[in-house]
């Protein structure tokens, strides 16, 4: 009699494990992944839901991972994990069977990572199911090392000095060239004009220029300075000072 009983929880088991749901996951060739061959043998998957252990499965011959016999109720949440690439996750639903004892899938969706458990993308289920196979989704390549940067010459256009030092080149090869083209009307009351400003002393005074006209005693130091006035008006007053005493 025992014996019997033994046999038939056995075959109850046997019973509600047949009829348990199953997932199956391929990962397809795109555009990221050119040769899912290539994955490494450490390429697995995990089925957590928050009412039972993690179910942990492998990467199989063939290219796909196999959830079989999937007893949780519940909302569960597919990661796959591998050394080169990331996978976009799924939130899988499992309920029991209305006409069996063992379970289905009633729900599969894309979710996205740090997003609600609601926001849900497209339903890859439109009727319960005790199998499901889906292709998993690569989102990016993982990069562990930083591409070193090459030399551009166009980033030194970038830095201001580099632009000011070609602006000043530029007007140094180019005025001279400009002032032979240009009007002798236009050319001599240009340098009058010079000759005039004290802009135009200083560069002379720097260059090492010529002398004569109002340039000549022209007191930089005074100019920076901010002093309007000139030597030749300090040394009249220092006269006037002496004769006072």
């Amino acid at each position: 009699m025992a014996g019997l009983l033994y046999a038939v929880v056995v075959f109850c088991q046997l019973l509600s494990v047949a009829w348990a749901a199953t997932l199956r996951v391929y990962i397809p060739s795109s555009n990221l992944l050119h040769n899912p061959n290539t994955l490494p043998a450490s390429t697995h998957a995990t089925l957590t839901s928050g009412t039972g252990p993690p179910v942990k499965a492998v990467l199989r011959r063939g290219n796909y991972i196999e959830f079989p016999d999937i007893t949780t109720v519940g909302s569960h949440l597919l990661d796959i994990y591998t050394r080169d690439y990331v996978f976009a996750p799924y939130r899988i639903d499992i309920s029991p069977s209305p006409d069996s004892p063992g379970t289905v899938i009633t729900g599969a969706w894309e979710t996205y990572r740090g997003a609600r458990w609601a926001d849900r993308g497209v339903a890859l289920v439109t009727a319960p199911t005790d199998k499901l196979d889906i292709s998993a989704k690569v989102l990016a390549a993982k990069e562990f090392y930083e591409q070193r940067a090459g030399f551009n010459p166009l980033t030194l256009l970038k830095n201001p000095m580099i632009l000011f030092g070609l602006v000043a080149l530029a007007l140094t090869f180019g005025m001279p060239k400009l002032m032979e083209n240009m009007d002798p009307e236009m050319r001599a009351e240009y340098e009058e004009m010079q000759k005039k400003s004290p802009m135009g002393g200083i560069t002379r005074a720097m260059q090492g220029g010529g002398t004569g006209g109002s340039t000549e005693n022209f007191d930089l130091a005074g100019f920076l300075a901010g002093s309007s006035k000139s030597s030749g008006a300090d040394n009249t007053s220092e006269g006037i000072r002496e004769r006072k005493r």
